[in-house]
């Protein structure tokens, strides 16, 4: 894994103040930084609320109103840890998961990897869900058949008050992938490709990605923006 990430190897379970490492532990893969003492940052697949991934009223939630009944065939550009693309797998859509840093996408495809160990959910992954690490801008215009819709989760604008600390895996994977600014230009590929709809996720506190959307579904913290193709 080390030399197909261009990772050098380490025998330290922490590392030094000011560094990041990837450690493998008997059960899974981490994300750790120095002040990660017994465990660091892992894709949790398996954790997802089970009210939201079973049940009549699972579609009725924020997200999958955004991604639409009539799609069929998703697209998470933006895959990060596979949270999101977890849950959509598991509410039926057939999802694909791209990650264009190596290490997220390490950390996503061991998640899926324990996921489809576990007898609750993993017969319902298995079919549903592939992890993919390269960039969304290239793969998106080379895909046939087109996707229905377009998932687009990009990093979080920081909050007005400075004070306001981000929860440890958002810090962690910032400092991996940083800031997206190119989320803007991914959109506006993804409004070409998607066949349905793109579909943004966002603070509730930030501006639109791209003027206009479509429709607005909010949820409590977060809102997603529809942009119909």
């Amino acid at each position: 894994m080390a030399a197909r990430l261009g990772l050098s190897l380490s025998n330290a379970a922490v590392p030094p103040a000011g560094q990041l490492s990837l450690v493998l532990t008997d059960g899974r893969l981490e994300l750790r930084d120095h002040e990660s003492k017994r465990k660091g940052v892992f894709a949790a697949f398996i954790s997802i609320d089970p009210k939201t991934r079973a049940g009549k009223g699972s579609r009725s939630q924020p997200l999958a109103r955004a991604i639409g009944k009539a799609a069929r065939s998703v697209v998470d550009a933006t895959a990060g840890l596979g949270h999101d693309s977890a849950l959509l797998a598991l509410l039926g859509y057939e999802v694909t998961a791209l990650e264009r840093s190596p290490v997220i996408a390490a950390l996503c495809e061991d998640g899926l990897r324990r996921a489809l160990q576990d007898e609750s959910i993993g017969p319902r992954l298995r079919d549903q869900l592939r992890v993919i690490n390269a960039d969304a801008r290239s793969v998106l215009p080379t895909m046939n058949p087109r996707p229905d819709a377009i998932y687009i989760d990009p990093m979080f604008p920081p909050k007005r008050r400075a004070s306001a600390l981000a929860k440890k895996s958002i810090r962690l994977v910032r400092e991996v992938v940083g800031d997206d600014p190119d989320a803007a230009q991914l959109l506006a590929i993804s409004r070409q490709i998607a066949r349905e709809r793109v579909v943004v996720k966002r603070p509730t506190h930030a501006q639109p990605l791209a003027p206009n959307p479509t429709v607005t579904y909010e949820g409590t913290l977060v809102r997603y923006d529809v942009y119909r193709t």
